[in-house]
């Protein structure tokens, strides 16, 4: 471009080529974008770093950062698929091609498995988008694009998923429009690569990776419709001296939960708007103690923002049991993130199924002209299995009137459970070929449990513990044994069901920037708590309530603090302390604090993850969180103490939160199902070359710890993940109570659960002060006897570098790691140009 056509920006006595200055610069409204970021960032900081701002962005104008992950942690897939047939030119196998390379000229390799890996990140996005695009165009039509983006007075940043993307807070639906449009318009850019595509691995995960970011966009743009238009809870709406106990812990969990004498309507899905206008006309007819509003799934964690009368019940992936148990007179279906037949298990229990919206469900007559008058005499008089409801205020309508009709009529009997006379004979058709243990994807041994059934009915009630209810083993079974019938009656039997109700907090939306401020900030970077322990997920293995419960506690009692949305939060909650006679979530504060329990909500409220950790660096740093991703990410990567645990189904929207989590600077485990990810991003911690960083002064690059050892790692076992949860909290700018901390989290989990320290503990040494007092001596014998390093009583004298030099320690510390306080950066444009040493 011509210089005299170059437009700048004046800060200060800075001036700043927009050209130079912006990834992408097209157009006028970039342009205004990017003067009020640059304006907002200010002269001081302009004059230490060159601004490189990401607005509206696509995959390559985040690049700088990616390749930072990508060159320190390298891509290991699984499920290796070795031929290509996404083109009409395929198939192209690896086998039968000596150059490894597709006819479009795509490499076989590790660049289609990377390629598979962008398609299963663009599904979890689609996933989103859709979600976000229908509530949009619902609240437009209802509110008008001029409706405020209101997030509450202890919010002042309020969409900084959006933001970091975009370079933009949404202040309106108009702005939530014009951010969901540029989503949408990603997505087609990154499945026409992800189908059609010939880049490199690097490019291919490039772009995974922006997936991830534009997952948490679309989620984010969901939940602030949900809490401007529908008046969701919202944290961001009360002071900080209401955290602790926001909001009370009075929503019912659990199959228990449910009053089967009412009438009962089960919403499944992820779309809130019918069980929203159901509300409206439980309220309108002043009904609230005669009709049961029970959710599942995410759908089931946003009805409790809105209305604290309703029930949770359980995961959406565990639906089918709900139904089995005949809870339900009426079943609402929206998009379900597990889908299975609910009009085929509807018709087993004589419940009435409405499809809202536009849910994909085989067999339903759209009626949605129709009066809800002519509908319900219609499925009453004509015993229609159920209808197809578009509009979600008239399905909201019919639920709740067909619900009363039935539970009226008589027609539904008064339990769909198995007698326990026929449950055993029933059982006694077993003849132990374990087709079912064959299918099973728990792999329980149901042939054993319907053996002893004759006289126990625990172990069958045991396998309704550990069951996920996908159906596999009756499909499988070859005596017609209605296997998940059988334990389902058995766990109701023995009580286990009716005793599944337990208490937790409705989910409370975001963390404001007062509570990082003046709560979580110095919890986090001040060292007297480990870190922060994010747990979501789907809730869909074998024994997950247990689990996750025992996770959960485990590190509440050790000081994390612990953060909790999706479907995974339902199963926190079921655990009831004999001893104190409270439930977990009465326990402990709902404040961002050392021994906080915080519930964001469900599975849109996952993107409440991220933009409280970039609040972090907003706190500690005050960088802008405006399209200026790289520096952010930077910031959150090298030091906030912070780590996700996706545990249960390994989804396609999971995968690409993970991937988003990540870019974001946020290690991940996953598990006990995480071996089924596409994609992990593991780093090695043996290879010196990977782990350095640049002192952000002199620009001197300087050998650090390997630290996140891992950014996507799976794990089998509570155990290991609780370690590994640990071991991920270390960062090489952690200060001296944060890194005696960690490094005592992680001791501490490894010797309990594995008996000996993990082989690499020494790495992360740089003082005997880092060392927890309880065990300071045994952990000092071990570096002297195992490590080589000369210790002098209760101090350490010289440390056996890892180049195998002994050094006095002030050496070691000067050539290993970075010193403490002191700025230092991964990106060598973030190096100071004025040699300030400070970050703020």
């Amino acid at each position: 471009m011509p210089e005299e056509n170059r437009r700048s920006v004046k800060v200060g006595a800075v001036e700043i080529l927009l050209d130079d200055a912006v990834c992408n610069l097209r157009g006028e409204e970039i342009e205004e974008i990017a003067e009020d970021i640059l304006q907002e960032i200010g002269e001081r900081r302009l004059k230490q770093w060159k601004p490189k701002l990401n607005i509206y962005a696509h995959a390559a104008d985040i690049a700088e950062w990616d390749n930072v992950l990508l060159e320190r942690y390298y891509p290991l897939y699984m499920n290796i698929k070795t031929e290509c047939d996404d083109c009409t030119q395929g198939p192209c196998s690896i086998s039968q091609n000596k150059e490894g390379k597709g006819l479009c000229g795509l490499d076989l390799g590790d660049s289609y498995q990377a390629k598979i890996s962008l398609q299963e990140a663009c599904k979890g996005l689609a996933t989103q988008l859709t979600v976000a695009r229908g509530l949009f165009d619902f609240a437009l039509s209802r509110f008008g694009a001029d409706k405020t983006i209101d997030m509450g007075h202890s919010i002042t940043y309020p969409t900084m998923n959006t933001s970091m993307l975009t370079g933009f807070y949404t202040k309106n639906l108009g702005d939530t429009g014009r951010a969901l449009s540029y989503a949408e318009s990603q997505l087609s850019e990154l499945l026409l690569a992800a189908y059609f595509g010939n880049e490199s691995e690097a490019e291919m995960e490039e772009k995974a990776l922006h997936a991830g970011s534009l997952t948490f966009l679309a989620m984010e743009l969901t939940e602030s419709i949900k809490m401007c238009c529908f008046e969701f809870l919202n944290a961001g709406k009360h002071p900080a001296t209401e955290y602790p106990e926001f909001p009370p812990v009075d929503i019912q969990v659990g199959m228990g939960a449910a009053d089967t004498s009412k009438p009962v309507v089960v919403f499944i899905g992820n779309n809130f708007l019918s069980a929203w206008f159901a509300v409206e006309q439980v309220k309108r007819e002043n009904r609230e103690e005669e009709i049961e509003i029970c959710g599942v799934g995410a759908v089931g964690h946003d009805i409790p923002r809105f209305y604290k009368g309703a029930k949770i019940i359980t995961s959406g992936v565990k639906a089918r049991k709900v139904i089995r148990a005949g809870i339900p007179d009426v079943i609402v279906v929206s998009d379900l993130c597990s889908w299975f037949d609910v009009l085929a298990e509807a018709k087993r229990v004589d419940a009435k199924v409405i499809a809202s919206g536009y849910a994909p469900i085989k067999g339903l007559e759209d009626r949605t002209d129709d009066s809800v008058e002519d509908v319900l005499a219609a499925i009453i008089e004509e015993d229609l299995p159920g209808v197809r409801i578009t509009k979600p205020e008239k399905a909201g309508e019919l639920a709740v009137k067909l619900a009363d009709k039935l539970n009226k009529s008589g027609n539904r009997k008064e339990s769909y459970l198995m007698p326990e006379t026929e449950l055993k004979n029933a059982a006694l058709q077993c003849k132990s070929c374990d087709s079912c243990f064959e299918t099973c994807p728990s792999k329980l041994v149901i042939s054993k449990a319907m053996a002893a059934a004759k006289t126990n009915l625990e172990p069958l009630a045991d396998v309704y513990e550990d069951c996920v209810f996908c159906g596999k083993c009756e499909r499988a079974c070859p005596e017609g044994i209605r296997i998940l019938d059988l334990t389902i009656s058995a766990a109701a039997i023995l009580g286990r069901i009716k005793g599944d109700k337990y208490l937790m907090r409705a989910g409370r939306g975001p963390m404001s920037e007062l509570e990082w401020r003046d709560l979580t900030f110095g919890v986090i970077l001040g060292g007297n708590g480990p870190g922060m322990v994010n747990i979501i997920g789907c809730g869909n293995y074998p024994g997950s309530e247990r689990e996750v419960v025992d996770m959960t506690r485990y590190f509440l009692d050790r000081n994390y603090l612990v953060c909790v949305s999706g479907c995974v939060a339902a199963d926190v909650a079921k655990y009831f302390d004999e001893e104190e006679q409270k439930f977990l979530f009465e326990q402990y504060i709902a404040a961002g604090v050392l021994k906080g329990l915080v519930n964001f909500g469900g599975c849109t409220a996952m993107s409440h993850v991220p933009s409280a950790i970039y609040r972090g660096a907003l706190v500690g740093s005050a960088y802008t969180p405006k399209a200026n991703w790289t520096q952010i990410a930077d910031y959150l990567y090298a030091r906030l103490p912070v780590v996700v645990l996706i545990w249960g189904a390994a989804t396609e929207t999971l995968y690409s939160v993970a991937s988003g989590l990540v870019r974001s600077g946020i290690p991940v485990v996953v598990g006990p199902s995480g071996f089924k990810f596409k994609r992990y991003l593991l780093g090695d911690k043996d290879d010196r070359s990977k782990w350095w960083m640049y002192d952000g002064v002199t620009g001197e690059k300087k050998e650090v710890e390997p630290c996140p050892v891992h950014m996507l790692v799976p794990v089998d076992t509570k155990e290991e993940a609780i370690a590994m949860c640990a071991k991920l909290l270390h960062r090489p700018l952690a200060l001296r109570d944060p890194r005696l901390a960690s490094l005592e989290a992680e001791n501490e989990a490894y010797k309990e659960f594995f008996g000996d320290y993990s082989d690499d503990w020494h790495l992360y040494v740089r003082s005997e002060q880092e060392l927890h007092v309880m065990r300071r001596m045994e952990l000092l014998k071990k570096l002297e006897e195992e490590h080589g390093w000369e210790i002098e009583g209760t101090r350490i004298k010289k440390a056996r570098h890892r180049s195998g030099e002994l050094m006095e320690m002030h050496e070691y510390n000067e050539k290993y790691g970075i010193q403490l306080g002191r700025y230092s950066t991964l990106v060598p444009r973030l190096i100071s140009r004025s040699g300030d040493e400070s970050e703020s």
